[in-house]
């Protein structure tokens, strides 16, 4: 009742919002107006001769008018502002009802030529304010005597999608999350399943969360910019890959040995990419990381996008992150961004899929905001995690270099469990094992802890299962891994 409350109240606020705005539209025109009478009235005061002091009278009466129009637009701007800050503290409180660390589940749906599904049931699919629960059957079994055996495992997240859930759905749901970015939080989505589950199709493909994300920043920073609010945008994309960091923007010919994407073996000089975090301002960077300009739209002198494709509209973008430039410019940002990450990143064949990721990739965005009329500043920083696939060793019929790929993929996960279960013991930030993985440790400030500086975090943990029989005991080791993160219950998050 109190989120539905906070809900309601939200929707007042921002109802309210764009009632102001259109009062301050039409406060804005009739001071257009009254700038041109003003200026009309000057010229006659210069070319007209007698009835001055009628002049004089009407003068003085625009001019009045003028600075009564001036007044109530600032006071309007004010009241808008203060609006902001209310919509702000409400969604906060909301997450922080919801809990900073959240847990959602997703079936992808059967693929051409699968066969024999796993039997699961959604009790509760339909209900007002979507699924939350799941109901797993284990694979039918015979006992000593011969008798079948029937397991039936049933499971709570905080949202549970079914197999004909679309993209759109799912990312509506981490909606209030993302958009606490521009707020100035933290915020980490980590997309986690078995091979083949599905999670880079959730994260970057058609509507995924990667791209839809940065548009729905973007409108905020429209939104925004109504304030007296101004933003830049960056983004990076690594990948970790036994415990090593690759710059998926970089040249590929600068990592380490070993086969990439398109067959052609990677150079043997590599250049080391370190961790840093600022115990002061609880900001962390990498050493000799690629970054992207999404917004604003930089000048193109060469260094980002390789191809030509964005330097069209980027000289033509303006300062409106929603003009049809912009969005052309950005989208095509982020279809380079992405292709050049897909590329890069390190894909091997298995027996659980013939394309498997082979490394942890996190696409990291920064936004930095400023507001000149109250002094406020605020930065966010959102990392969408594309998990590696958490299959089992024998499962997977990895061997040799893929053997010691799953292993290492494995011991990370297992990293981000122990992390996760530290923070929810609540014994504080220095009993939380962050450097067991280079994972955890890149992810340090966003995971649902609290940094140096005081400033906290949201994370959003999206387990991906598959629908077959045969993959029951992978995506059961997903979802007790899922119900773990979800009792790790952490203080309210605070922005920088």
């Amino acid at each position: 009742e109190g989120v539905e409350g906070l809900r309601k109240e939200l929707e007042e606020a921002n109802e309210s919002i764009k009632s102001l705005k259109t009062k301050l539209s039409g406060e804005e025109a009739k001071n257009a107006g009254l700038e041109q009478e003003k200026a009309s009235l000057v010229s006659k005061t210069h070319f007209l001769e007698g009835n001055q002091e009628a002049q004089s009278l009407e003068f003085t009466t625009m001019s009045e008018k003028l600075q009564d129009a001036l007044t109530a637009r600032d006071a309007t701007l004010d009241t808008l502002r203060k609006e902001e800050m209310l919509r702000r503290k409400l969604n906060a409180t909301i997450l922080e009802l919801r809990g900073n660390i959240r847990v959602f589940v997703r079936t992808r749906p059967l693929l051409t030529g699968e066969e024999s599904p796993s039997r699961v049931e959604y009790p509760d699919q339909d209900s007002l304010e979507g699924g939350k629960e799941m109901v797993v059957h284990a694979p039918t079994t015979l006992s000593a005597t011969g008798k079948e055996r029937n397991e039936a495992h049933k499971y709570a997240f905080d949202r549970v999608f079914g197999p004909g859930s679309a993209n759109t759905q799912v990312f509506e749901d981490c909606r209030d999350l993302i958009q606490s970015v521009v707020d100035g939080y933290n915020v980490s989505i980590l997309s986690y399943g078995q091979t083949g589950s599905g999670k880079t199709f959730g994260m970057s493909g058609p509507e995924g969360i990667i791209p839809s994300s940065i548009g729905l920043l973007m409108a905020e920073m429209h939104r925004l910019s109504e304030k007296g609010w101004e933003y830049s945008v960056e983004a990076s994309f690594v990948e970790v890959y036994n415990e090593t960091i690759n710059d998926l923007l970089g040249d590929a010919k600068t990592w380490d040995e070993g086969d990439s994407n398109d067959g052609s073996v990677r150079g043997k000089k590599k250049e080391r990419h370190e961790i840093h975090h600022d115990p002061l301002t609880g900001k962390t960077t990498v050493s000799n990381l690629s970054s992207v300009a999404l917004w604003p739209p930089p000048s193109n002198d060469g260094q980002w996008p390789p191809p030509a494709s964005t330097a069209d509209t980027a000289q033509d973008a303006t300062a409106d992150p929603e003009s049809d430039a912009a969005t052309s410019y950005t989208q095509k940002a982020i279809d380079n961004l992405l292709t050049t990450a897909m590329k890069n990143r390190r894909v091997a064949s298995t027996k659980s899929n013939e394309r498997s990721s082979r490394s942890h990739s996190i696409f990291m965005l920064t936004l930095k905001g400023s507001c000149a009329a109250t002094n406020e500043t605020s930065e966010g920083v959102l990392n969408l995690v594309d998990l590696a696939g958490s299959e089992r060793l024998k499962q997977s019929g990895a061997a040799g270099e893929r053997q010691k790929e799953t292993a290492a993929i494995n011991r990370s996960l297992s990293s981000l469990g122990d992390v996760i279960g530290a923070l929810a013991s609540g014994k504080g930030e220095a009993h939380v094992p962050y450097r067991n993985s280079k994972l955890t440790y890149l992810l340090q400030s966003s995971l649902g802890g609290t940094a140096a500086n005081g400033k906290s975090s949201r994370t959003l943990m999206l387990l991906h299962l598959s629908p077959l029989a045969a993959h029951w005991q992978e995506s059961r080791s997903s979802l007790l891994f899922g119900s773990k993160v979800l009792g790790a219950h952490i203080g309210s998050a605070k922005k920088k």
